[in-house]
């Protein structure tokens, strides 16, 4: 039968449902970032495109659960960021 229409005007609507991540799979794709990174002597990217590379690591990096890879997969990437900011 359902809920009278002032009762369903004053519920708040659901909260989107985040989808969860394999770890697994996210540490698959971090690796591939890191060695697509490794592979090149110098940024063959826009800033822009280091720029999202350093904004998709953060929400991968949450989906971990062992905080020691959470901080050695930062570490690793942002030293590869920061040697293809140098090399140009």
């Amino acid at each position: 039968m359902g809920l009278p229409e002032h009762q369903i005007s004053e519920q708040e609507p659901p909260a989107p449902q985040r989808e969860a991540f394999d770890p697994g799979q996210v540490s698959a794709r971090l690796q591939d970032l890191l060695a697509h990174m490794r592979a090149v002597k110098q940024s063959p990217w826009e800033g822009s495109v280091l720029a999202l590379y350093r904004d998709i690591v953060e929400p991968l990096c949450e989906e971990l659960r062992d905080q020691a890879e959470v901080l050695r997969w930062q570490a690793e990437l942002e030293a590869e960021a920061t040697r293809l900011d140098r090399a140009g």
